[in-house]
Formats: C-alpha cells, structure tokens, sequence
C-alpha cells in the first residue's frame, strides 16, 4: 500500500510540475509558484514513504 501512495504522489508531483512550466510560458507566476510549490511538496512525501520503507518503519 505504501508503494502505491508513493506512486501516486510522484504521479501527481511530476503532473504539478507540468502544469507549472504551461503557466510559466503564459506568465501565470504566482500559479506557477503555488504548483511548483505543490509538486514538490508531493515529491518530498514520495520520498519520505520510500525511505520510511528502507528505515523499517
């Protein structure tokens, strides 16, 4: 189940990060802020439930 939740919250990372660089061509920076914001937020809780796996809890 965790593999799954890290999946997914990468997923929804790399979308944010998409739809970011689409505002950054239209010049939306304070939208671009908030997803850039956003997709790494999920990447860094990708990572957190990978290395929770690795540390044994």
């Amino acid at each position: 189940m965790e593999q799954l939740s890290a999946r997914l919250l990468l997923t929804a990372g790399i979308l944010l990060l998409i739809a970011g660089v689409i505002f950054a061509i239209l010049q939306g920076w304070l939208y671009t802020d908030l997803l850039w914001a956003g997709a790494f937020g999920c990447l860094l809780a990708a990572l957190n439930f990978r290395d929770s796996k690795n540390d044994g809890g």
